[in-house]
């Protein structure tokens, strides 16, 4: 059956919730759900009882993004970068002669985001150099208990939270700047970057070298992207809605176009839900 235009949005945000809900079995490192009644309506019964049913609910899901492959690996290797930096190879054993302490004692605190938790558990690999696969590593040194959260979230501290808006307005200040960063002088590398020491934060920009107009790019890459998910969106029919459930790809209209049919998405992900998550962008 055809949705009426009308009823598109909500129809997609259902399916959306409904891919969401079937891709895991429930648990709280990879999704949230509430449901909050909205309002009650009083219903009294033949005995004259009085009771309230709820007649409206609001249902709020929320769901993180999957650490990837990269993810892991880049997350392991700043750990590695870290524990040669603070204790380099030495005949001591560098880091590893304090197996006896400092592994045991160390906390890693996060949110309770799951790609989060398994970012955090992949970097404590690498500076430790632990064996094995992340889900022990993550059990045994990520802790994300309230004290954790509240430690790592500034929203009732009003000193931090001021702060963190004042930084975010001269990012979005420097961002919005038309200047290649290859032509300023050191001073003008100082003040949108800062001390000249922060090698990497320097190296990042020159790479962007104009940031207004790298910006403007990657919003013109990012609406092509749209474009042709939207386009693939535009083929899926009632019937061929199943083909791409277990992230098997789309079928397209020809059997010989391999293109559209070989889609695999990462982690099952649909393509309504990839759609729409770069659409948020």
């Amino acid at each position: 059956k055809r949705v009426h235009p009308s009823s598109l949005d909500l129809f997609n945000k259902l399916k959306i919730m409904r891919d969401v809900l079937l891709r895991w079995k429930i648990g709280g490192l990879n999704r949230k759900l509430q449901i909050k009644p909205k309002s009650w309506e009083e219903v009294e019964d033949e005995e004259g009882n009085v009771s309230y049913e709820c007649t409206e609910a609001q249902v709020i899901l929320k769901w993180g993004g999957n650490l990837t492959k990269l993810g892991e690996r880049q997350a392991i290797n700043l750990g590695q970068r870290l524990r040669h930096e603070m204790y380099p190879n030495s005949p001591g054993g560098g880091i590893l002669r304090l197996h006896s302490t400092f592994r045991h004692d160390l906390k890693i605190k996060t949110s309770d985001e799951g790609r989060v938790m398994k970012t955090a558990a992949a970097f404590a690999k690498g500076m430790l150099e632990l064996e094995g696969e992340i889900p022990p590593i993550l059990v045994s040194l990520v802790h994300k208990d309230k004290d954790s959260q509240h430690m790592l979230d500034p929203t009732g501290n009003k000193e931090v939270k001021h702060e963190l808006e004042e930084y975010k307005v001269r990012i979005n200040e420097n961002l919005q700047k038309d200047l290649d960063f290859s032509n300023t002088t050191t001073e003008e590398h100082e003040q949108i970057v800062g001390p000249t020491s922060l090698v990497s934060m320097h190296k990042a920009l020159k790479e962007v070298g104009n940031p207004r107009k790298t910006l403007f790019k990657i919003r013109e890459v990012i609406g092509e992207l749209l474009e042709k998910l939207d386009e693939m969106l535009g083929l899926i029919t009632s019937g061929d809605e199943n083909k791409i459930e277990g992230g098997e790809g789309l079928k397209g209209e020809s059997e010989l176009d391999e293109a559209l049919s070989g889609i695999k998405l990462y982690k099952g992900e649909t393509l309504l839900e990839l759609t729409e998550r770069w659409r948020l962008l």
